[in-house]
C-alpha cells in the first residue's frame, strides 16, 4: 500500500481514510496468493450441520515466483468455548515450524458469549514448546471492543475494525474490512481486509499476523452453512 494512504482507525476518521476503488485494488502488487486445499466431503458435511467455517484445510502461500514459502495446516476445532480452541499452524518450504494461531482460552466463555468478542493470539516459534506470544488479533463483533462494530462493511457503516494489539492489550495497529470506495453490490461482493503497515515487526511476524487475519476471518467472517441445508 502507497505510504501516503492512510487506513481508518475509527469510524470517524473513515471518510478521509483510504477507501480503495476496484482498479485501485487489481493494481495493488500481491506478496501472496493463499490457496486453500481442503476434502469435499469435509465441506459438504459440516456445511449441513453450520460447522463450515471449522472445517480442516490448508493453506499454501503462493508466491510471484510461483514458489510455496510457507504452508498453514488448520486442523477442526470445536473453539475454545468447547475447550477446543481453533488453531493454524505454519511451516516454511522445508516443512519447519514457525509459528502458530491459537484462539484464547483465558476467560473465552465472558469474552464472546457476554462481549460479543473473539481474540486469537500469534505465536512465533520453531516448537510448541518454544513458542513466544507476539500478539493478539481481537475481532469485536458488537458494541463492546474499542469501537462499535455492529453493522460494520456494510452500507451503513463502511468500516469493520480489528485490532492489533501486544500480549498486555495494548493496541499496536489496526485491520478492517471494507466495504470499498465503490459502493453498491460491487463494494459489497469486495468486501476485503486492508491491514496497517506501520507496525514494528519483522517480516516472519507480519506473515504470521497475515496468518492471525485469515484465522479470523475463517472463523467469523465466512460462511458457516446450515442455511437451508446446503
Amino acid at each position: 500500500m502507497d505510504g501516503e494512504k492512510r487506513l481508518a482507525t475509527t469510524h470517524d476518521d473513515t471518510d478521509s481514510s483510504w477507501l480503495p476503488k476496484k482498479e485501485e485494488l487489481d493494481k495493488l502488487q500481491p506478496v501472496f496468493t493463499a490457496v486453500e486445499q481442503s476434502s469435499t466431503c469435509d465441506r459438504m458435511c459440516l456445511a449441513w450441520v453450520g460447522c463450515l467455517n471449522h472445517r480442516t484445510l490448508k493453506l499454501k502461500f503462493v508466491n510471484a515466483a510461483n514458489q510455496v514459502p510457507y504452508t498453514a495446516d488448520r486442523p477442526f476445532k470445536c473453539g475454545a468455548c468447547c475447550g477446543s480452541p481453533l488453531e493454524m499452524t505454519m511451516t516454511d518450504a522445508s516443512g519447519n515450524m514457525v509459528g502458530q494461531v491459537v484462539e484464547k482460552t483465558e476467560g473465552c466463555c465472558f469474552e464472546q458469549w457476554c462481549l460479543c468478542t473473539y481474540t486469537h493470539k500469534v505465536l512465533v516459534g520453531s516448537t510448541r514448546q518454544s513458542l513466544v506470544h507476539k500478539y493478539n488479533i481481537v475481532n469485536p463483533t458488537m458494541c463492546c471492543g474499542r469501537v462499535n462494530n455492529c453493522f460494520g462493511a456494510t452500507c451503513c457503516k463502511q468500516n469493520f475494525f480489528i485490532d492489533v494489539t501486544d500480549p498486555q492489550g495494548k493496541v499496536v495497529s489496526y485491520a478492517h474490512q471494507t466495504y470499498g470506495g465503490d459502493g453498491g453490490c460491487g463494494g459489497f461482493f469486495r468486501m476485503a481486509n486492508d491491514f496497517s503497515n506501520y507496525i514494528d515487526a519483522s517480516n516472519l511476524d507480519r506473515v504470521m499476523l497475515v496468518l492471525g487475519m485469515l484465522s479470523i476471518e475463517y472463523a467469523y467472517h465466512s460462511r458457516e452453512g446450515g442455511e437451508d441445508n446446503n
